[in-house]
Order: C-alpha cells, then sequence, then structure tokens
C-alpha cells in the first residue's frame, strides 16, 4: 500500500465525523473507498501525483469492431482525468518551499478525488521543478503544456519566473494559472485575459507593514536590501514610499554568491536602524550569517519567504532572536487547525511553512470546484467559474468540503469557498486580501505579535 493510501485511510475517519453535518455527507461516503490514487513516475520535483495524460487514460473499452455509440463515447470522455501542472521549486534559492507545497496539493488532490473529483474525474498532479529559474520553469510549463496536455497550471514561487510562464506559456496558450505564492505587484497588472489568480497576497501589504513595524520601533533610518528580480525591486519601490521615515539606501544583490560582504557593507555605511530584507532562504542564510559574524549591528525585518524553520536553524537562534517579520494571517477557526493537524499527521518530518502550505491548497480546490462549475476544463470557461465559486455571495464550503461544494452546484446552488488560508475572494485582477501579522523571533521561534487588518492596507 501507497504513502497516499495509508494518508486517505487515516485522514477519511476523522473526516467523515467533521463532515457529517453536511448535506453531502452521502456523496462523500459513497467514494470514502476511492483511495488509489494513480502516480506519475515522469516528474522530476518532489514525486508527482498523476499519471501523463497523453496515453490511454480509460483504457481500451473492449468494443472489437463493434460501432462507439455516444453513450460510449460520453463515458470515455469522463474518463480521462482533469491534468494539472505544477511548477516549483525542489531546487534553487527557493528549494524550501517545493517539499511543504507538493505536500499540500496533494493533501488537496487526495481530497478531490476522494469526493469524486471535478465533473466526476480523477484529478492529476503533473510536477516539474522550476530550479528557482526563469528559463527552467519555461521550460518546465512548456513540456506541461505540449506534453502532459494540462488544463491547468499552478506555480512558480519566484515572482520572476511566475510572470516568464506567464508570459511565455500560459497566457498565449489559453491555460488558466494560479500562483499559491508569488506576491510581487507586478502579476496585478499583467496584460492576461483574466488567466492569472493568486492566493497569496500581494505584496504591497507586506512591505508597507515591514515599514510599520521599523516606525513602530521609533527608528527614522533604514535601508533596504532585495533580490534582484521582480518580487525583490517591486517590494523596495513601496517600502521605500510607505516608510516615513528615511530610506538611507536600497540595494540589490544576485542569488547564489558565496559572499555578500559588498551588499552589507553599502547597506550599513549610514548606519541604519533596521534593514528590510526582502530575498530568500538560502541566499538569506548566507547574508544573515555573514552580518552577525561580522557585527554591523541594527535589526532586520524579513520578507514573508525569509521566514523558514529551516533559516532560525542554520544562521542560529542565537542570530535571529529579536528580528522581525511578516506574514499573511490566516483565519482562527477550524479550517486551518484542521489543515495543520492533518498535515502533520500525513508528513511528520516536513514543516508547514505557511502560508505556502494552505494557499497552495486552497488554489487546487478553488480550480477543481471552478472546473466542476465550468462543466469543462476548457479555460475560457473555468476563469468565467473562479469567482463564481470562491466569492460571495453563496453557501460557505470550507476545508476538506469539495464534496459538499460540487453537490451545491450540481443543485444550482451558488457557493463561497474558504479555506486554511482563510477567504478566497478572487478581485478584478485575480488577487486575494489577507490581514497580515507581524511576528518576531523568541527563544528561536517565530511568535505572532500584531495584526494588521486588509482594510488598513488597501
Amino acid at each position: 500500500m501507497s504513502s497516499g493510501d495509508r494518508f486517505v485511510e487515516r485522514l477519511e475517519r476523522r473526516r467523515f465525523l467533521r463532515l457529517a453535518g453536511m448535506a453531502g455527507v452521502a456523496g462523500m461516503a459513497g467514494c470514502i473507498g476511492q483511495e488509489d490514487v494513480q502516480q506519475d513516475s515522469g516528474g522530476s520535483g518532489g514525486g508527482d501525483s498523476g499519471g501523463d495524460s497523453g496515453g490511454d487514460s480509460g483504457g481500451d473499452s473492449g468494443g472489437g469492431d463493434e460501432e462507439t455509440t455516444e453513450s460510449d463515447e460520453e463515458e470515455e470522455m469522463n474518463s480521462e482525468p482533469v491534468d494539472v501542472g505544477v511548477v516549483i521549486p525542489f531546487s534553487g534559492d527557493l528549494s524550501d518551499f517545493g517539499g511543504p507545497m507538493i505536500n499540500a496539493l496533494q493533501m488537496a488532490q487526495k481530497d478531490i478525488n476522494a469526493a469524486g473529483g471535478p465533473l466526476g474525474r480523477e484529478l492529476k498532479l503533473h510536477d516539474e521543478d522550476s530550479g528557482t529559474d526563469s528559463t527552467q520553469g519555461v521550460n518546465a510549463a512548456n513540456k506541461l503544456v505540449d506534453t502532459n496536455g494540462v488544463s491547468g497550471i499552478i506555480g512558480a514561487v519566484s515572482s520572476g519566473v511566475t510572470i516568464s510562464i506567464a508570459k511565455s506559456v500560459t497566457i498565449p496558450n489559453n491555460v488558466l494559472h494560479i500562483t499559491s505564492a508569488s506576491s510581487s505587484p507586478s502579476i496585478s497588472t499583467l496584460d492576461d485575459d483574466d488567466l492569472v489568480f493568486r492566493t497569496r497576497t500581494n505584496d504591497r501589504f507586506v512591505a508597507k507593514v515591514m515599514a510599520k513595524i521599523i516606525e513602530d520601533q521609533g527608528v527614522d533610518k533604514a535601508s533596504v536590501i532585495y533580490i534582484n528580480n521582480d518580487f525583490g525591486e517591486a517590494l523596495a519601490d513601496t517600502f521605500e514610499s510607505s516608510f516615513s521615515g528615511t530610506t538611507t539606501t536600497t540595494v540589490g544583490y544576485e542569488s547564489g554568491q558565496s559572499s555578500y560582504q559588498q551588499v552589507l557593507a553599502k547597506a550599513f555605511e549610514d548606519d541604519p536602524g533596521f534593514v528590510a530584507f526582502a530575498g530568500y532562504p538560502e541566499s538569506g542564510t548566507t547574508m544573515l550569517s555573514q552580518w552577525a559574524e561580522e557585527g554591523y549591528g541594527g535589526n532586520w525585518v524579513l520578507h514573508t519567504s525569509l521566514l523558514s524553520e529551516d533559516v532560525i536553524e542554520n544562521v542560529g537562534a542565537e542570530v535571529m532572536n529579536g528580528m522581525y517579520g511578516v506574514r499573511t494571517k490566516p483565519p482562527s477557526g477550524g479550517a486551518t487547525e484542521s489543515f495543520v493537524s492533518d498535515y502533520q499527521e500525513a508528513y511528520p518530518d516536513a514543516q508547514v511553512f505557511d502560508p505556502y502550505s494552505w494557499n497552495s491548497y486552497d488554489a487546487l480546490v478553488s480550480y477543481a470546484l471552478a472546473v466542476h462549475k465550468a462543466g469543462t476544463t476548457d479555460s475560457g470557461a473555468v476563469k468565467q467559474a473562479m469567482r463564481e465559486v470562491s466569492n460571495p455571495p453563496g453557501d460557505a464550503v470550507s476545508y476538506t468540503e469539495f464534496g459538499s461544494g460540487a453537490e451545491k452546484i450540481d443543485a444550482g446552488t451558488d457557493i463561497d469557498y474558504s479555506g486554511p488560508s482563510g477567504n478566497v475572494n478572487y478581485d478584478d485582477n485575480g488577487d486575494v486580501a489577507s490581514d497580515m501579522v507581524i511576528v518576531q523571533v523568541e527563544d528561536g521561534e517565530f511568535t505572532n505579535k500584531d495584526t494588521i487588518p486588509a482594510d488598513d492596507l488597501v
């Protein structure tokens, strides 16, 4: 028995109890036995969760020389999987994200398929490694579209990679595209024909909260260190325009360097009290370690991308204690708590990298519900349904409730999906707005402090 099958067995006993009061529990119960998840051995990343769609996914119907009837054709069509591509980093500067994100996507996949799947079809994932590199990411996305025939893509993490995939692959090929991690404001203004959505909050919010943290400490001088890409440049610009004090300098850097002494020297040459840091875990670990070794002083406010337990472990709790950070705040309700509990049970040796894990879960479920609503995997129809299934008004549909949502859609009832990441209300740009939480490293852990409502940041 595969680990995926054991995962389903462990969760379904608990989830049946949670779902017992739902209108759709009978439909869910009828699907409880559908535990087999076909695995694709062709992926290059964290282990694919689906097979190639280029072959006969339904098998030979055995008709011999008999003419294919209309019902046979319909049955064969309905047996074809819904193929979804995933382009996320399992290598490179953002490789910390790949594992937690594919874990969450596989959780969503199992929940969806256990409830019968969108349109009664199995949902398959085909994952590829973006390598935190635009060229590799575009090549991976092209493979997923041209070879695997995916109807939608989830990815990437780096905003630069996501934008490159959108411009070169998904938009030209009319493929719906959801990112659960990229946060650059530039994504909001893409000429995308409404094909690009994201479950991750725009970095305008993050930059404004980073500025607020420094101001609240009574510090009037700060510098910015940012990675040289769309994500870093946009955040640096928004921070500088939001900070009421003096931004002494903004310093861009390239990832993969063995030394960042020149970057650090420039950032600290005017003795700023804080540095706002928009970077990635691998290069961030090196930079923070060298800052401590050289004794530059001051303090740091870290972008969400750096709030990894691995960063604390690799840099050292004694170095990072007192540093601040910003991340999206999930709701305090049962959806997030249940997701975290289920994740920890299924993957006891892997961290829940919030918000990227729960954002990934919600990205796939909202897509699957939109496919079911549209009655097709055609992106032109699915993009019209994305807001219909995730935005109010409508009956609430939450974590592990794909089956209930599908039944409500079939009954002609409007639904409003929200999940572990909170409300998934896509605006005109395909963005979501989330409350933000200020965190601080205390005793080697990221501890939640103040919450800043999204309405205060719009």
